[in-house]
């Protein structure tokens, strides 16, 4: 019994570091390979404010992703979206970047948006409107 007890708790620093040097390694192994994926979605548009209106001049979005195939079902990814943000801009019109999101971390990274930027039109609401 004594042999075991020397044999687990000596030295068990370098032990532990090897033990996780190894899980490393093997992460790196087998989740490293990712695969490219191309998906098309609705650009939307967030933050928006009462009375306004936004038109865009796209309306959708092709994303290139780099996908964990093991580990990421198809089903996680149509959570996937395309949008803009409008917090606090008035009337007008600008040219924003399109961002992606819900992106599952680590999983999934984003090699690409197509378009990178959208034209987007900020009028003012019609009061009572149709």
């Amino acid at each position: 019994m004594r042999r075991l007890e020397v044999f687990v708790f000596k030295d068990w620093q370098h032990k532990l570091l090897s033990l996780l040097m190894g899980t490393t390694l093997w992460f790196f192994v087998n989740l490293g390979e990712r695969v490219p994926m191309s998906v098309e979605r609705n650009i939307e548009v967030y933050n928006k404010e009462q009375g306004y209106e936004y038109k865009l001049e796209r309306k959708r979005a092709r994303i290139r992703l780099k996908v964990m195939e093991r580990f990421v079902p198809e089903e996680m990814l149509e959570g996937v979206g395309v949008g803009v943000n409008v917090k606090g801009m008035k009337e007008g019109e600008y040219i924003l970047k399109v961002e992606a999101k819900n992106l599952p971390r680590f999983l999934v990274t984003v090699e690409r948006i197509e378009p990178e930027y959208v034209r987007v039109k900020i009028i003012k609401a019609p009061e009572g409107g149709t």
